[in-house]
């Protein structure tokens, strides 16, 4: 497999792994291998259509960025799919919900931002460049935010983890501007602890 397109279908999969999180495993999995179904479907038509390494690589790319609200609807369906036949201690408040989007659109920034730099860097053929570097850092950090702010509820000690690792590798990558970065991470992994917070935890945690 060309070295561009391995890059984009590992960033796809690792963004399916991160939102598919703390989901139960018939969902999880089928999900994962519908994601890997289509990538492979997406190879091969490239390959029998010619298609050069690098405009299939951006595209795999460009269709994960494109999907992602997609994907975090999708997981939100999941999860009252997965919890319909259990009665929910804890029912969540709006502003509470409204907060963890606003915190998921901000992350889903970083990523989308990430994600572009490295594209740039593929069709430009230069892997090797610290945009390229940069650009994964900022994605990783913006997908540790958003997993973790999706998971806090279920898994609050895995779900701040993430949300506290994704805010302090935003303050290393982005060090010119710790002056936002650093309230913004605070405000991320508040959100997570509070959530966390009204399932009970840390007395009841993973019980909601």
């Amino acid at each position: 497999m060309n070295a561009a397109i391995a890059l984009a279908v590992g960033m796809t999969r690792t963004w399916v792994a991160l939102y598919t999180l703390g989901l139960p495993p018939e969902h999880r999995i089928a999900r994962r291998l519908e994601i890997d179904c289509d990538l492979w479907e997406q190879r091969e038509l490239a390959g029998y259509t010619g298609e050069p390494p690098l405009g299939t690589a951006a595209e795999i790319a460009a269709r994960a960025v494109l999907g992602m609200l997609s994907d975090i609807t999708w997981r939100v369906q999941a999860r009252l799919s997965a919890h319909s036949d259990r009665r929910i201690k804890v029912n969540e408040p709006s502003y509470m919900r409204g907060l963890v989007a606003i915190g998921v659109v901000v992350a889903l920034f970083l990523v989308v931002s990430g994600i572009g730099a490295i594209v740039d860097a593929i069709v430009q053929g230069d892997l090797a460049s610290g945009q390229a570097g940069f650009g994964a850092i900022s994605v990783l950090a913006g997908t540790a935010v958003v997993a973790g702010l999706l998971t806090s509820r279920r898994n609050p000690m895995l779900g701040i983890g993430l949300v506290a690792a994704g805010a302090i590798t935003l303050a290393a990558a982005w060090y010119w501007m710790l002056v936002i970065t650093i309230p913004i991470g605070i405000a991320m992994v508040a959100i997570a602890f509070f959530r966390a917070r009204q399932t009970g935890w840390p007395r009841g945690a993973g019980t909601a």
